[in-house]
């Protein structure tokens, strides 16, 4: 080794590349930080497997920077970054500019990882450009992810037709997509046997895929040992799917490991699940962390499950920022919830010089607004309210009805009192009928006073009976008097 070093080492010295990339290569392997200087030298000379492992040599150095890996595995099938830096953008990037050099001469690997660079970039064309070029030079992993990118542009079939190619050269992530594809379609064998070739190609996504492809079929004892194999390699949202598996089955103790192993590894819905599996015990204390684990990673329900708990714990301030969050995301009722925080802090609205109320929309009313859009009933009923005092009674009418025919019973209630101070009594009789038959003890009085105006004091006297039942308490006490005035009225 000693004299092969020496001439090698007289090689690289009078300007031989491939001398130097065998002088660099032996003295990496000896851990010689002298390496990277002999790799540049052949790299600057055009050898080609120089210029890429330089590159990587430079990705390894600075990995939270500008490190591009093609990860083969991943469940979307294109490249991941273990972290993002302005530098990863730059043109005169170092990695990026051996890759390209490697590339250009035909570096298929090289390609790949350029290709992946752009794609992160969001520079798709030239991305697909060298995963086109990396594809047919043999690389299967750049023939999956120029499958990706023809799927994303809305070419499935010409995805489908690289993604097979990647697939018969064995590569498990286009097996998956191939699979997913296919069970898109309803072609479930042939799905499955692509989710198979998928995890005979080492891709444990095969195995999480075949389960979640039996559970959509009902074969729940199939989805279970698939959901175990890929959760014992170590996937966690096959661990997390395992466990709610074993949930709904009424396993509650064998479920708890496999939510805890998910959550530990990262999974946001098996933190959030472990919440739920806590609460529903009654163990609040417990459950809380991992609402709030699950609602830092952005889940939008934990988020409002840690928003009620701190309005419950008198934290109004930590209240808000969490139902912010979950009602941005896209929760009604963290809307509707944080809309009533803000109501309730709303001073009253000041009153026009003539008389008029101003209206100028508020912030509650506007995520009142935004929670009755998505169909939450409390919230329309509280929209309609705040459209009847400005005087709006159509759009009030509008909001009532909406929340009535959805099941409320203070809608239903609402849109009766609106329905009768319009003159539409009869209308608004059969909204109070609605309402009482849900268990609205106003509804029921306004009922039983209807009939008794109408004569039909039997009628009167039925739904005086009803509300005296319903409440609430000073609704029963009226309904009393006027059930023993009706019932003395019959009786004379």
């Amino acid at each position: 080794e000693p004299a092969a070093e020496y001439w090698l080492r007289q090689s690289a010295e009078q300007g031989h590349a491939l001398g130097a990339y065998a002088l660099a290569d032996l003295l990496e392997h000896r851990g010689d930080a002298l390496a990277e200087q002999w790799m540049r030298s052949a790299a600057e000379r055009g050898h080609r497997e120089a210029a890429y492992r330089l590159a990587r040599a430079l990705d390894r150095r600075t990995p939270h920077e500008d490190e591009y890996e093609y990860d083969g595995g991943a469940d979307n099938g294109v490249a991941s970054t273990s972290g993002t830096s302005d530098s990863a953008g730059d043109p005169g990037n170092e990695a990026e500019q051996w890759y390209r050099q490697a590339a250009a001469r035909g570096h298929q690997r090289a390609a790949l990882q350029l290709g992946a660079i752009l794609e992160k970039r969001g520079e798709l064309k030239e991305a697909g450009r060298w995963y086109l070029t990396s594809a047919k030079d043999g690389e299967a992993r750049a023939a999956c992810a120029l499958g990706f990118l023809l799927r994303d542009a809305g070419d499935t079939e010409s995805a489908a037709v690289w993604w097979l190619r990647a697939a018969q050269d064995g590569d498990g992530n286009a097996a998956n997509a191939l699979g997913a594809l296919h069970a898109e379609r309803g072609e479930t064998q042939t799905a499955e046997r692509w989710y198979r070739a998928a995890m005979d190609a080492g891709d444990v996504n095969g195995a999480y895929n075949l389960g979640l492809l039996c559970a959509e079929q009902a074969r729940t004892a199939q989805a279970e040992q698939w959901y175990r194999r890929a959760a014992y390699a170590g996937h966690r949202e096959a661990a997390n799917a395992l466990a709610v598996l074993l949930l709904q089955g009424g396993d509650a103790t064998g479920a708890e490991p496999w939510f805890s192993k998910a959550a530990e590894a990262g999974s946001v819905d098996a933190a959030f699940n472990l919440g739920i599996l806590f609460a529903g015990r009654g163990e609040e204390g417990v459950a809380l962390p991992w609402y709030e684990r699950a609602a830092a990673a952005g889940h939008t329900e934990a988020a409002l499950q840690v928003g009620i708990a701190r309005l419950r714990d008198g934290d109004e301030r930590e209240a808000e920022r969490h139902l912010r969050c979950a009602a941005g995301g896209g929760s009604a009722e963290a809307a509707y919830r944080l809309a009533s925080v803000l109501d309730a802090r709303r001073p009253p609205a000041p009153a026009h010089e003539l008389g008029e109320q101003v209206h100028e929309k508020t912030e509650c009313e506007e995520w009142y607004e935004r929670a009755a859009s998505q169909g939450h009933r409390r919230a329309q009923v509280r929209v309609g309210m705040l459209a009847a005092a400005r005087g709006d009674v159509v759009e009030a009418a509008r909001w009532y009805r909406e929340a009535a025919e959805a099941g409320s019973r203070n809608g239903a209630f609402n849109l009766g009192l609106l329905l009768a101070r319009e003159g539409s009594e009869p209308e608004a009789a059969v909204w109070w009928a609605r309402a009482a038959d849900a268990g609205h003890g106003r509804a029921a009085l306004r009922l039983a006073l209807v009939y008794a105006r109408r004569g039909e004091l039997a009628e009167g006297q039925r739904w005086a009976d009803r509300a005296v039942t319903l409440g609430p308490r000073e609704v029963s006490e009226r309904a009393a008097r006027l059930r023993d005035a009706l019932r003395q009225e019959l009786t004379a």
